[in-house]
């Protein structure tokens, strides 16, 4: 079995993958990105079976670990069978699980992964029962649809001339190889040496196509790819992979990975890709590599140490597969924080610090951001450790209702201005807003005083118009917004009137060395320019010098937050105890 007749069964496959413990979930799900078309995940039976009875289509392959809390494995199947008696399914099995065991296969389930899973393994069994989808699939309908596929790209290679190698192989956009050549090539190679793959994605593409074009989306694409191409050593084999993905092979003997992995953050960190409304726009690149002799796991392992650089929360990152040590490792870490986490809820020894925001011309506190921290046998921990433990354990919600209640509480009676940061989780919440209003009366809180913080990543496309909806409803009672991290993401004043905000806040990032960096003063003076015309104050954070504080003030900037103030405080100054 090659990879190319793997794929050939499985990249058009919806799957649903149900497994409760996160992190197997997660590395379970990097494996499978590259094989199947569309992979939706559940944390246990019950989300499993309210997503099976939700599609509109039957899922091709269900893969359900057994023992699960709120509906095991078994009872997800039995459940499941009932509405499709014919549903291919694949049980995840621990050694220990030897009675759940045998009653799958009375349930006539297709196949079995045992735990720890082993790829090999995986690829078999997924080989196996797509064997069986595609067998159950109407041969005469399929090929209809391929003699009318064939006869609508015959007029179109008419029409534009192509021959039908350029049609099958290249790729519209960026006018790379594209994938099919790839698959060949990975088949067709000869293991007598190693490969090395890297798996280029661009950071927050989809960002660029919801805020710009997607034309200017296209055009960005064309233009890393015809970077890659006129720069690239000619020993290199360039493919357009996926859509916001690009592939490099080349052997590891003649060429340096990382030194192309710098090359190419290099330009892309100092060139812009283009112009929107006469501002330059800029974007990063994020790169897993990997080295193989078995060209079968290239791009898998690819695949994962891209995840890796991605969960530094930094753009521009390439990280190299390791199979034993960093991945382990982070592994381990991101477990741990999420057990500390959930430990730390359950203790309430998560408490509010609250940091000073500074009017600029008259030098006096106007409000305090209350900031999450853990108390841990004396020592605070800030949340750079934990948010991301907050996220993967699904208790971000649970986490802003905790600051929210204990803010109010400290604040209650008081006029004095605070913020606090909340999340797309929290405007997709039915009852937040439920909530926000039971804790204004119980602690006698004024909506104006309270602003809350968000980020610009918040969803607000016509599909899912639950977060815009929410804000306006916090606007209408009173409530202020801010945007925080303003800049991080190449951001767009467009967007700025939809989401109805305040105040802006302008990333760290473009903070640090104000003073010294001309660039960075520009970005900010430009934010300030714009910002007074919408009439939104602009607050600078991270600043930490009176060099840094004396340039913001001169380009503008009403407000600042940083250490050069305050550290956070654990009561706001004199706060009545």
């Amino acid at each position: 079995m090659s990879l190319k007749d793997l794929l050939t069964l499985t990249s058009s496959l919806r799957i649903l993958y149900v497994e409760d413990d996160v992190v197997l979930r997660e590395n379970t799900i990097a494996l499978l990105h590259d094989l199947f078309g569309e992979i939706h995940e559940a944390s246990d039976g019950n989300e499993a079976l309210l997503l099976y009875k939700k599609s509109e289509n039957f899922y091709d392959i269900v893969i359900t670990d057994l023992n699960m809390p709120q509906m095991n494995g078994m009872d997800l199947i039995k459940n499941i069978q009932i509405i499709n008696p014919k549903q291919p399914i694949i049980v995840v099995s621990a050694h220990n699980e030897t009675e759940y065991f045998l009653e799958s296969i009375r349930n006539n389930v297709n196949g079995y992964i045992l735990k720890p899973i082993d790829f090999n393994q995986l690829v078999e069994t997924i080989y196996k029962v797509a064997s069986l989808v595609k067998e159950r699939q109407e041969k005469a309908k399929n090929q209809t649809k391929l003699q009318e596929k064939l006869e609508e790209q015959s007029l179109l290679l008419a029409e534009n001339s192509q021959t039908v190698h350029e049609f099958l192989t290249i790729d519209k956009i960026t006018k790379l190889q594209n994938a099919t050549v790839l698959y060949n090539f990975l088949d067709t190679f000869v293991q007598d040496h190693a490969l090395t793959i890297m798996l280029y994605n661009i950071d927050n593409f989809s960002f660029i196509n919801q805020t710009y074009s997607t034309d200017f989306a296209d055009e960005a694409l064309f233009k890393v790819g015809e970077y890659l191409q006129y720069n690239l050593s000619k020993e290199v084999h360039l493919y357009r992979y996926n859509s916001d993905e690009f592939v490099i092979i080349f052997d590891p003997q003649i060429i340096n990975p990382e030194f192309v992995a710098i090359q190419i953050q290099a330009f892309f960190r100092e060139t812009p890709i283009g112009e929107y409304e006469e501002q330059p726009v800029y974007i990063t690149l994020s790169c897993g590599i990997a080295t193989a002799t078995n060209p079968a796991l290239l791009l898998p392992n690819a695949r994962i140490a891209l995840r890796e650089a991605r969960m530094r929360g930094i753009p521009n990152q390439y990280n190299i597969y390791n199979t034993h040590d960093a991945f382990l490792k982070q592994t381990k870490i991101e477990t741990e924080w999420i057990q500390k986490f959930r430990i730390a809820m359950e203790e309430d020894r998560i408490i509010p610090y609250f940091q000073p925001i500074i009017d600029n011309a008259t030098g006096e506190i106007v409000k305090y951001e209350c900031l999450a921290r853990i108390e841990d046998d004396g020592e605070i921990i800030s949340p750079a450790h934990f948010l991301e433990a907050a996220r993967r354990s699904g208790l971000m919600s649970n986490l802003t209702r905790l600051m929210i209640n204990k803010s109010y509480k400290t604040f209650s009676g008081q006029n004095v201005a605070f913020s606090l940061n909340i999340t797309n989780e929290d405007l997709l919440n039915s009852n937040f807003i439920d909530f926000l209003q039971a804790k204004q009366k119980s602690y006698n809180i004024e909506p104006s005083l309270v602003t809350f913080e968000i980020l610009e990543d918040i969803i607000i496309s016509d599909a899912n118009h639950i977060p815009l909806e929410n804000l306006h409803i916090l606007k209408s009672m009173g409530y202020l917004l801010a945007l925080d991290d303003f800049g991080s993401d190449r951001s767009n004043f467009n967007r700025l009137e939809k989401l109805g905000v305040d105040f802006l806040k302008i990333d760290g990032q473009f903070i640090k060395n104000i003073d010294t960096i001309t660039r960075n003063q520009d970005i900010v003076e430009s934010i300030s320019t714009m910002a007074k015309k919408l009439n939104m104050p602009v607050i600078a954070e991270f600043v930490s010098t009176k060099e840094e504080f004396e340039m913001v003030k001169h380009l503008g900037v009403e407000y600042s937050q940083g250490y050069f103030f305050n550290a956070p405080l654990k009561l706001p100054i004199n706060h009545e105890q």
